[in-house]
């Protein structure tokens, strides 16, 4: 799970961009460890996100700030990757 804490959700990726772009286009947040572009598995199409894991934690709050630039044309959705924060399901449990 250390990893999620490294790591960002990049959403509205170009279909034809490869991970040496994406790489590319983070390496000012600092060292990219490993970029992952999600294709579906039934056809194989790029989904159009991936997920970018750095080397280390603060290179992800940087990276927050390219959140709606623009790549490849398309106006990127950059988020921490850490899906299931604590706190957000918990909500539902803890009414007093």
């Amino acid at each position: 799970m250390e990893a999620d804490a490294r790591s960002i959700y990049v959403g509205n990726v170009d279909y034809g961009a490869t991970a040496e772009e994406l790489e590319a286009h983070f390496h000012g947040c600092g060292s990219v460890n490993r970029v992952t572009i999600l294709c579906d598995k039934f056809s194989g199409h790029p989904k159009g996100f991936a997920y970018i894991e750095f080397s280390d934690k603060e290179s992800v709050r940087t990276s927050l700030a390219l959140d709606e630039s623009l790549f490849r044309g398309r106006q990127i959705k950059v988020i921490p990757k850490r899906t299931n924060r604590p706190g957000i399901l918990e909500h539902h449990h803890h009414h007093h």
